[in-house]
């Protein structure tokens, strides 16, 4: 199954292509809401998109989404994903609050790492 920001990318082509012929947002959302379905965009981020290309950003529009601000998830990464995996094996009755506290991550963060294992 494709990424969901690979689908996000393919669409803004699609939007790009479709605003390029003039055709309205709502239907370019209705017939993305055909193809991609529960992935497909709304049609609000289409008429965004579809403003955004036709205001002259066209030529240098970049359809892959920019850096954003704010702190990167470091949590799940496969050092802490090594030791989770390491305090499991050392004692099978330790909890995900134990585990949170042992490396300073938070015990939602425990949880999805060790539905990961």
């Amino acid at each position: 199954m494709e990424e969901f920001s690979d689908v996000q990318f393919k669409q803004r082509a699609i939007i790009e292509f479709l605003t390029m012929e003039k055709v309205p947002p709502i239907e370019i959302q209705r017939r993305m809401q055909a193809i991609y379905g529960d992935q497909c965009v709304d049609v609000s981020i289409v008429r965004c998109w579809v403003r955004r290309f036709k205001d002259g950003e066209l030529e240098q529009a970049d359809l892959s989404d920019k850096t954003r601000s704010g702190r990167p998830v470091t949590a799940s990464d496969q050092l802490n994903q090594d030791r989770i995996e390491e305090l499991i094996h050392g004692n099978r009755r330790i909890k995900q609050k134990e585990i949170a506290v042992a490396l300073g991550i938070s015990k939602e963060r425990v949880g999805y790492i060790i539905g990961v294992l």
